[in-house]
């Protein structure tokens, strides 16, 4: 995803261990975005890449007479247009950089820009599944949700069903997808039936964040919490968090092959803001987008908790 730039002398031994600093940190708050189709876009081909989405064929059950043709269907085609955007932040740290040592208290530093690298790219795919359609337990609505209403197994069996409805198609595994929150993650241990990522046969094809599986769903821990309430005078007191539940293709995450989201790092560089060259830039940007690429194919599912 990322990769390191600088522009001072800083030795490849020193940049290799803060690249992998900055990187593992950000990867770690970067749950969001797993199972996304991902893509790089080239780039000479401006800011905005273009998915295009068949609806199914027309099932035909109709015989084919001798000597005939089969009838022509036609193709309905969905267009998607995603625009990428700039995202970045600099911090300064005042401490005189080594060029050709590596520095403890520098490297937490690295890290820390990392942590908001993913924790920003992160809320970027949040905020996109939120437009994703909006479920909640038991056949429940906005206004007639209660307190009693949590993320268990009668309610992931009407939300694995609904995507089934949709046409929604599971991973290859036969899994879909689910990132929940710590207050939801509560109610999901709890269940009898829940298996304990830890216990996997296969435990090298974990994705990010990955707790166990319940009904046919993976399920991984995202910190990043949306919230709400519900509606009308009967459930407006009742707290709801937000889960996100898909199957392959629903969503996509993006970046320009020319400007992916990476660290810089300005070491002791000597200009009119830093007159002494006592002054080291750490920094990160990139372009970056996400878009559901198919709304009915991922649930937002909004549940109470324990």
């Amino acid at each position: 995803m990322a990769d390191t730039n600088t522009t001072s002398a800083l030795t490849q031994e020193v940049m290799t261990y803060y690249e992998k600093v900055f990187l593992a940190r950000a990867e770690y708050e970067l749950v969001l975005k797993e199972g996304a189709q991902m893509r790089s876009h080239s780039d000479n081909s401006g800011r905005t890449i273009n998915f295009t989405r068949y609806e199914p064929l027309t099932v035909i059950t109709d015989t084919i007479t001798e000597a005939s043709n089969p009838s022509v269907c036609s193709i309905t085609a969905c267009t998607v247009a995603v625009t990428l955007s700039e995202y970045g932040l600099t911090v300064n740290t005042s401490k005189l950089l080594s060029l050709v040592s590596i520095d403890k208290n520098m490297a937490e530093k690295v890290a820390l820009v990392g942590q908001n690298m993913g924790e920003t790219l992160n809320r970027l795919v949040r905020d996109e599944l939120a437009n994703a359609t909006s479920v909640y337990p038991n056949s429940k609505t906005a206004s007639t949700v209660a307190t009693t209403d949590k993320l268990d197994a009668s309610a992931i069996r009407g939300f694995t069903r609904t995507l089934e409805i949709n046409r929604a198609r599971p991973y290859p595994d036969g899994f879909w997808l689910g990132k929940t929150t710590p207050q939801n993650k509560y109610d999901l241990i709890g269940d009898s039936t829940w298996i304990n990522a830890k216990t996997y046969s296969d435990v090298k094809g974990l994705y990010k964040g990955e707790m166990g599986e319940l009904y046919q769903v993976r399920w991984l821990l995202n910190k990043d919490v949306a919230s709400g309430n519900g509606t009308g005078s009967a459930a407006s007191n009742v707290v709801l968090y937000y889960s996100y539940i898909h199957g392959q293709d629903a969503f996509g995450a993006f970046d320009l092959e020319g400007d992916k989201p990476k660290l810089y790092i300005l070491a002791n560089q000597i200009d009119s803001g830093n007159p002494a060259g006592r002054i080291t830039k750490i920094s990160w940007a990139g372009s970056y987008a996400a878009k559901l690429l198919n709304s009915s194919w991922a649930l937002v599912a909004k549940c109470a908790a324990s």
